[in-house]
């Protein structure tokens, strides 16, 4: 991927899943890496294994915890390039089953969470920097029983189209990336506690399949490539034409 080489790229939500194929995918470019999470970043940092690396405990509902992970980068390379706000949570739940603590839990860590970073990351990016947020096939509609998590989708994908608009003039590139399901170890979770319907899900995507972490981690690293250079304010889809006939599910249907 162009000019990813000796970029500073921090990566919220870093521990694993999503976040952790994409520190790889940005490793194997040659970037700089600071791994962000709530836990177990130390071990994060040790099976990455990248020779330009360091890792940040924190929680990116606290202002204080990003500003920390920047004023890391600040000291070790000078700034930040991109960031990837791949931090994230969901509860599936019908609404009268969902708590009010639960919905505010996912509004805070998936759409709160990403505006903080962009926030404390802003002074530390110049011309030609780059946020790429994890959106969701699911902030394109509605599903039963994730209302809170189709909300928290929809909020990053325009909040993705805001900041493009008012960061453009610096040279701030703006993306989000919106999979389908992901077999990350969330999902695994949701399969064996058998509430995600995995046959349901791959069947809608024209691919019949889930996507591949690398297949994410690929599509965030060419977002924050100069060969993205011109795309900003985009929400890409990594859902194998899961949403390409504009309906997400059928009333009755649960995931």
């Amino acid at each position: 991927m162009r000019d990813l080489a000796g970029k500073r790229v921090l990566v919220t939500g870093a521990k694993q899943g999503i976040g952790f194929a994409i520190a790889e995918r940005f490793r194997d470019e040659g970037a700089r890496l600071c791994l962000f999470g709530r836990s177990g970043m130390d071990a994060a940092l040790a099976r990455l294994g990248a020779a330009d690396a360091l890792a940040v405990t924190g929680d990116v509902t606290s202002e204080a915890d990003l500003d920390t992970a920047v004023g890391e980068m600040i000291r070790a390379w000078g700034g930040v390039d991109v960031l990837v706000t791949a931090a994230g949570v969901t509860h599936i739940a019908a609404m009268d089953k969902l708590t009010p603590a639960q919905f505010r839990e996912v509004m805070d860590i998936n759409v709160t969470g990403s505006w903080l970073a962009v926030r404390a990351c802003l002074p530390a990016m110049g011309e030609g920097a780059s946020t790429i947020m994890l959106g969701s096939v699911y902030g394109t509609g509605g599903a039963p029983d994730r209302s809170a998590y189709c909300a928290s989708k929809g909020a990053v994908h325009n909040l993705v189209r805001a900041l493009a608009m008012e960061l453009g003039p610096r040279g701030i590139r703006v993306n989000a990336v919106a999979p389908t399901g992901v077999r990350t170890p969330m999902v695994e979770d949701l399969i064996e506690r058998g509430i995600y319907d995995l046959a349901g899900v791959s069947g809608r995507a024209a691919l019949n399949r889930l996507a591949t972490l690398e297949e994410v981690a690929g599509a965030c690293a060419f977002l924050a490539s100069g060969d993205a250079s011109m795309i900003s304010g985009a929400i890409l889809p990594v859902d194998g034409g899961w949403t390409a006939n504009g309906f997400i599910l059928g009333r009755g249907e649960r995931t």
